[in-house]
């Protein structure tokens, strides 16, 4: 391979010739090479756009002269279009920081800008990565900022998909507010309810989901851009931090606003954490719901089967004819992942240590992977499988009518004591709770139909 030499302070490296990137992406490619893994497109996005920012920022305070900022602007503005992620080789598990992301973008930046100027990339002259695309910035503000940014720009979708989740539940609601089934704790027959009200909690549970994590995510519009190394916004220019938090708000469209202490935001990432455990409950949610259907589903002949989820799939290698509930058990066990990586993301959040938190890329890679994973598994769960479940109402009727559970609404009449004593004849007898109590005369026919009726059950 043709390469070129690259120098920096510890000595000369051998950069491939045609690279738009240069040493400090080699070195950092050469050491970090853990998990095959790599750094979200969306973060590389945010990452371009806050380059771009920074070069228009520092050309109106007049600390970048203007044939260098515009090419460094036309070369972020290429950057965060998704032009170069190709050539962001880099592993998310790396030096603290982020310093290799941060520098890679800078050293792309800067010779696309060179190359504009008709430079020879690795030349680095006039444009320089440190000196100019790096301007008034540090890795240690730079990489928060953009998670938080990243992170806004894709809860979006995940709360759109959040919301018709919440809406797919609201129609079962609406169209099964007067089934009367059996209601259940401890997995045993409870007291009465209606289809609409088992699908009323899991949508309710998910509305407040939804209100969390709209209420969490304005803490991350809150950005320490301009603190630069440790806070103090040293070789910054003192309106640097006001007017590039004014430039990303009219390029993200995002109700962004400065943050009023960046000693606090470079070395504090429990915005990030907080917003995680936003995550964490909703998965957590999910998991429940995914249990309960799966619960209702089983069968089709020797369970519940109150509820028949929709076959994607054959169910097994084995058993012909067999159909699993695959949809809610990738749902649970995405779940599952996003709860073990929030756990990640807490212990990141506990070691800033000093004027510095240096686990912000470990942070960052969790966060949005699991942005990533919940909008997804949403989606796959609206799409396959909540607009199709089936509600099987007779089956629903014949398991209540079996069941004992009207027997509760007899305790102001009867007391706790008889109402126990006539459920464990009944059970004995294989008789209902009313034919128990009709014959022993206990209450007059026309009364009981108005205990059991299923307007007071339930």
């Amino acid at each position: 391979m043709s390469t070129r030499t690259e120098h920096d302070a510890l000595g000369p490296v051998k950069v491939p010739k045609d690279a738009i990137y240069g040493s400090f992406t080699v070195r950092a490619g050469t050491y970090f090479k853990i998990s095959n893994q790599k750094i979200p497109p969306i973060f590389l996005k945010s990452l371009g756009i806050v380059k771009l920012a920074a070069a228009i920022t520092n050309e109106k305070l007049k600390e970048l002269p203007k044939a260098i900022a515009k090419p460094i602007q036309k070369a972020a503005k290429e950057y965060a279009d998704g032009k170069y992620i190709e050539d962001c080789p880099l592993d998310p598990f790396q030096a603290g920081a982020g310093t290799p992301i941060n520098m890679n973008a800078n050293e792309i930046i800067a010779n696309r800008a060179n190359q504009i100027l008709g430079k020879q990339l690795g030349s680095y002259d006039p444009v320089h990565p440190n000196n100019h695309v790096n301007m008034a910035q540090s890795t240690n503000d730079v990489i928060p900022t953009v998670t938080k940014i990243a992170a806004l720009f894709t809860t979006k979708n995940l709360l759109e998909n959040l919301s018709k989740t919440i809406s797919g539940f609201n129609s079962y609601v609406k169209k099964y507010s007067r089934q009367i089934k059996v209601g259940r704790t401890h997995l045993e027959d409870a007291v009465p309810m209606t289809v609409g009200q088992e699908f009323s909690a899991w949508r309710d549970m998910l509305k407040k989901d939804h209100k969390n994590i709209s209420d969490l995510k304005k803490h991350l519009e809150e950005l320490g851009i301009g603190g630069n190394a440790i806070g103090s916004g040293i070789n910054a220019h003192p309106k640097f931090k006001k007017t590039i938090v004014e430039e990303l708000k009219k390029l993200t469209k995002l109700n962004l606003k400065e943050t009023e202490n960046t000693f606090e935001t470079n070395q504090n990432l429990t915005s990030l954490l907080n917003f995680s455990a936003g995550l964490r409950s909703l998965a957590t949610d999910l998991i429940k719901i995914s249990n309960d259907l799966k619960l209702l589903n089983m069968g089709p002949k020797a369970g519940i089967t109150e509820i028949e989820l929709p076959e994607v799939e054959p169910g097994s290698s084995i058993m012909p004819g067999k159909i699993n509930p695959s949809i809610v058990e990738a749902m649970e066990m995405s779940c599952y992942q996003i709860i073990g990586n929030d756990h990640v993301i807490s212990l990141g959040a506990q070691r800033g240590q000093l004027q510095l938190n240096i686990f912000a890329p470990l942070i960052m890679f969790n966060l949005l992977w699991n942005i990533e994973i919940i909008t997804n598994i949403l989606e796959m769960f609206n799409k396959y499988c909540l607009k199709n479940i089936k509600v099987h109402e007779k089956r629903c009727q014949e398991l209540f009518e079996k069941s004992l559970c009207v027997a509760t609404a007899l305790c102001p009449r009867l007391g706790y004591h008889q109402t126990a004593m006539l459920v464990s004849e009944a059970l004995k007898k294989n008789k209902t709770i009313r034919q128990i109590v009709l014959e022993k005369k206990l209450i007059p026919e026309k009364e009981l139909n108005k205990i059991l009726s299923p307007e007071k059950l339930t």
